[in-house]
């Protein structure tokens, strides 16, 4: 098999171990169930304030907190895959300068990882979008939450993808987590100041799909530049 025959699923596996796909169901089910388990322990203390599971759902329900637990738990599996980088200076990083293809199998992985965060990405908030119209926890301004929260979030990948170009890992990895929750916050925040317009996380979106591509081909571009051989 030469690197031209190689799909983005195979180079994700050769760096990972898991093909792309199941690089996605991975980090959707852990989302949802990060998701499902921050919920499930606020109703938990609020069934202990109220006595009652329909008023405790209701205290829950509508409120701040469910958008704010969908948007850092979310973020935090961004965050985690974000991080995932390999610099000749770290553990295994020489030998992936070795692997089939070079540079070009480890933008095929990136790209790769890319597609499989935003996989992810829409399927937790999917589960969300879910518990609101199920009437499980109800959304502040139901799926106009949801489109913000997620808007917010694809921009915070383009935010991570620039953060590579500081070439310190640990200062990258103490700055991340900042920028991913510093940018998802105004998700929670705005669907109140603008009352649940849709169009305005629509436009956000718009925005964040084309700053993704751009971002990521500026972050390979520089990676190759300044740390493939370096």
């Amino acid at each position: 098999m030469t690197n031209n025959t190689l799909t983005l699923s195979q180079a994700h596996k050769i760096y990972t171990g898991d093909g792309m796909g199941l690089h996605a169901l991975k980090l959707g089910i852990g989302g949802i169930l990060m998701y499902s388990a921050t919920i499930s322990a606020f109703f938990i203390v609020m069934l202990m304030s109220q006595g009652s599971v329909s008023e405790a759902r209701n205290e829950l329900s509508g409120t701040g907190f469910i958008n704010t637990f969908l948007a850092i738990d979310a973020g935090i599996i961004l965050m985690i895959t974000g991080l995932m980088h390999y610099d000749r200076q770290l553990p295994g990083g020489k030998y992936f300068r070795t692997v089939k293809g070079g540079f070009d199998t480890y933008r095929k992985m990136k790209n790769a990882s890319l597609i499989a965060r935003v996989t992810a990405l829409i399927a937790i908030l999917i589960f969300g979008a879910f518990s609101h119209l199920l009437g499980v926890f109800k959304l502040s301004y139901g799926i106009s939450d949801i489109i913000y929260i997620g808007a917010f979030l694809l921009l915070s990948i383009g935010e991570v993808n620039f953060m590579n170009y500081i070439k310190n890992p640990a200062l990258r990895g103490f700055l991340t987590p900042f920028i991913i929750f510093a940018t998802g916050l105004p998700g929670v925040i705005l669907p109140n100041v603008f009352d649940g317009n849709i169009y305005i996380g629509l436009a956000v979106a718009a925005v964040a799909v084309p700053f993704i591509l751009i971002s990521q081909k500026a972050m390979l571009s520089d990676y190759k530049k300044n740390k493939w051989n370096q």
